[in-house]
């Protein structure tokens, strides 16, 4: 498969999870009715996923992939990747798709301050509660051409998450 491919094929994953995870947000966690479900909202969402969270994804753990010694047993790779990726990554992506989210959602800039203010040490604190353990499984397990798909199918609660917290 082409890198173009692989990176449309990851981003279409992603967005079809991130609007999947806004839809349940929205109808099941927020209780909407049908006729209330924001789908500008979710349609915002899954974009994000196409442009940003999918081909970041992919070009970051294609990144550990080739940094990593592949010479380390499987469970010492998937532990230092893990923790490159929990120290290095997370905090500025995490930071980065929570401004995005903000801004396409049309929040002028001093909103978005105060909001990122507000609402970026829970995510990290809830990010630390989730993802370690899931990317232990995911670098230590999973092939790397489904590593992105795993590590979407664990964010689809953490995006029902972000969007409930995203989007009061």
């Amino acid at each position: 498969m082409s890198a173009v491919k692989a990176f449309l094929k990851d981003g279409m994953v992603v967005a079809a999870i991130m609007g999947l995870g806004d839809t349940i947000a929205q109808l099941v966690i927020e209780k909407k009715p049908l006729n209330d479900w924001d789908t500008g909202r979710t349609l915002r969402f899954g974009a994000l996923g196409l442009v940003f969270v999918g081909p970041v994804l992919r070009q970051w753990y294609l990144f550990l992939e080739s940094k990593v010694p592949k010479t380390y047993t499987p469970m010492r790779r998937g532990v230092t990747k893990m923790v490159v990726d929990q120290v290095c990554f997370a905090p500025p992506f995490s930071l980065a798709t929570s401004f995005l989210v903000l801004l396409i959602n049309g929040e002028p800039a001093d909103r978005i301050r105060k909001r990122l203010y507000e609402t970026y040490p829970t995510i990290m604190a809830r990010n630390y509660m989730l993802w370690p353990a899931a990317q232990m499984i995911n670098f230590s397990f999973v092939p790397l051409g489904y590593q992105v798909f795993y590590a979407q199918t664990i964010a689809l609660v953490w995006n029902c998450y972000l969007s409930l917290i995203l989007n009061r």
